[in-house]
């Protein structure tokens, strides 16, 4: 009986997708039109439950595109697989009066394969439409509904798209059986209007009348404020597997069991060969170190998603056999490597992505979308990303550094934290010496010492084409006119993790003629003017997602013909968020020494103070394009 229930609820909320209203864009209310790309009328997810192997979903959203930059809030996509059945798709258009004008069945979507080409196997597919308007604005409807055995996954609820989007309502209905244990986490509904109608084995949330919200520079990750809905069952199905947990010991423990133990099985002669490689090495750390860079030698990364494989990883057998897989596949393979020399090692799922995103601590789920593998070492952690044959031993780079992760043990799951890359252990220093003549040139040789996160973002300068080397360095230096590189030179450190740039360049017209007078910038290859954008009311707060230093030594050769009249004092800049120091010094009347040094500090802070940062920057940056005037 309960089981009909459901399935009534399911064809109700089916017949009422189905009644089209008029939905006229030119009559919105300004309250929502105002600050907004894009008014979202209608947003409903209704979910059916019938058992753990079975759930039934329906999706409408009906949005109202005001101009082009709305575009991109349609969304109109619809995911299936071989666990996965479309059951309804269509889509209509209508005009800002709400007249329909166009009508897009099922079989007129497009239907393409859900990954890119680097995937070697993949049954994940979408079906999507394309709509060019002719005017603005217009409306959309988009509906569909699916089938699916997979309940690991339950859709969760975001009512609020992103910024420059209105939403006149947004519903969430979630009907489970009697008896089932389900768990949910409101996160971020403070402030939002946000109704709770959920009665006995329904959850049923609205929102209404949200107002667009201005993009502000500088607020956190929109992930990490907008308000979320999160469903988990204790007892779900994956692919043909039934799985539980309802924390992340429990949860651990299930994936452990079933998708990693008993997949690391080598053969004796691999064995056997990465024995030879570490006989007579003491130091287990650096015995994990030559295992890792034999797996950067011998194995390559290709994508595999391929029904439970999308979460299972090949076996190390298969791996070895063939010489390449996924992150899961590689990481497992690595795993087993090292288990054959003893060293234990742990399987991690985690977020990965510039924007840092942590595993929701308190709400076990299937959750990240990459894995990397940890080594325990004295109480402290190695980190590994096993994909990538360039990547220094250890370094996590921003893909994966400082964030919680879910490690699995035989003995369950268990959270831990990535190395961070703090504040000053984000360092470029840049040491140059440069000379003016008389008639403005500029010529230098400068070298650049990255690390950290810095050196993430530089290494991989060295692999561009000598013809897009030169295009980068211009555009870097892009505040100077005319800059000719002469030469350049790289090395890439992985055992310090270091990457230190050698250029040779030239500046024509550096020095800017004024009579008898010459003014230059003494800064010319480490300008930071950036100041962040002034609000008369900011509403978030601000973050710095990243800290960093950045040190500076300059031996700077002046023409014989001029002096410098007046030396600039010396600047002292201390605050919260940061510090500056910059100093100019004169070892002859043709030699001076130019030193600096800042630092930003990593931290979330209150928008009170966000004009007090804006100040700090604002002097940063104009002590950055100081100038020095010479004399005839």
């Amino acid at each position: 009986m309960r089981t009909l229930l459901l399935f009534c609820v399911f064809l109700s909320f089916s017949f009422l997708s189905g009644q089209e209203t008029n939905y006229q864009a030119n009559t919105i209310d300004k309250v929502l039109t105002d600050n907004a790309n894009a008014v979202v009328f209608l947003d409903d997810t209704a979910i059916s439950l019938i058992s753990k192997e079975k759930m039934l979903v329906s999706k409408k959203r009906v949005v109202a595109v005001l101009k082009s930059a709305g575009q991109g809030i349609i969304n109109p996509y619809a995911y299936y697989d071989p666990m996965t059945k479309l059951k309804q798709l269509e889509a209509i258009v209508y005009d800002a009066n709400g007249n329909q004008i166009k009508k897009i069945k099922k079989k007129d979507f497009k239907d393409v394969s859900a990954v890119d080409g680097g995937t070697l196997y993949s049954d994940s597919r979408i079906k999507y439409f394309e709509y060019v308007p002719t005017a603005y604005p217009y409306t959309i409807s988009f509906s569909y509904s699916f089938e699916t055995a997979n309940t690991a996954f339950l859709p969760k609820w975001s009512p609020v798209d992103e910024y420059k989007v209105s939403t006149q309502k947004s519903s969430y209905t979630f009907s489970f059986p009697e008896g089932m244990e389900i768990r949910k986490k409101e996160k971020n509904f403070e402030g939002y209007p946000i109704t709770n109608f959920s009665k006995g084995n329904t959850l049923h949330y609205q929102m209404d009348n949200m107002p667009a919200t201005r993009y502000e520079m500088l607020s956190p990750s929109f992930f990490e404020i907008e308000p979320q809905l999160l469903v988990s069952l204790n007892n779900f199905h994956l692919e043909g597997l039934d799985g539980q947990g309802s924390d992340w010991v429990s949860f651990g423990k299930w994936r452990y069991k079933s998708m990693i133990q008993e997949r690391d099985k080598l053969p004796p002669t691999t064995v056997s060969k990465i024995s030879s490689l570490v006989e007579g090495i003491e130091d287990p750390i650096e015995k994990v170190k030559i295992i890792y860079e034999y797996v950067q030698d011998n194995t390559r990364y290709i994508s595999v998603q391929l029904g439970i494989g999308g979460w299972m990883p090949i076996a190390a057998s298969e791996v070895d056999e063939v010489k390449y897989g996924d992150c899961k596949g590689l990481t497992n393979y690595t795993k087993a490597l090292l288990k054959s020399q003893g060293i234990e090692s742990y399987y991690s799922v985690v977020w990965a992505g510039a924007s840092k995103r942590s595993m929701e601590t308190d709400f076990a789920s299937m959750q990240g979308n990459h894995v990397i593998l940890n080594v325990p070492n004295d109480g402290g952690d190695v980190w590994l990303e096993c994909t990538s044959q360039d990547a220094p031993f250890g370094f996590m780079g921003s893909f994966t550094d400082d964030r919680e992760v879910l490690v699995l043990t035989p003995n369950g799951g268990t959270l831990k934290h990535t190395t961070a890359y703090l504040d000053e252990d984000n360092k470029k220093s840049t040491a140059a010496s440069y000379q003016l003549t008389s008639e403005g040139v500029l010529t230098a040789d400068v070298a650049v010492v990255s690390e950290g996160i810095q050196y993430d973002n530089r290494s991989s300068i060295a692999s561009l084409s000598d013809k897009r080397k030169d295009a980068y360095y211009k555009e870097y230096w892009s505040h100077m006119n005319g800059v000719k590189i002469k030469e350049m030179n790289f090395l890439n450190n992985k055992q310090e993790v270091q990457f230190v740039e050698h250029i040779t360049l030239e500046v024509p017209n550096y020095g800017d003629q004024a009579g008898n007078d010459m003014l230059f910038k003494v800064n010319p290859f480490d300008i930071n003017d950036f100041v962040p954008d002034r609000y008369r009311n900011r509403k978030q707060p601000f973050e710095i997602a990243r800290g960093y230093l950045h040190e500076n030594t300059y031996k700077v050769k002046l023409p014989a013909s001029y002096t410098v009249s007046v030396l600039p004092a010396p600047i002292v800049v201390e605050s919260k968020y940061g510090s500056y120091e910059v100093s100019i010094e004169k070892e002859s009347d043709t030699q001076l020494v130019y030193k600096r040094k800042l630092l930003i500090k990593k931290g979330r802070y209150p928008k009170e103070e966000y004009n007090e940062y804006r100040n700090f920057r604002r002097k940063v940056a104009k002590g950055d394009n100081l100038k020095i005037v010479l004399t005839k």
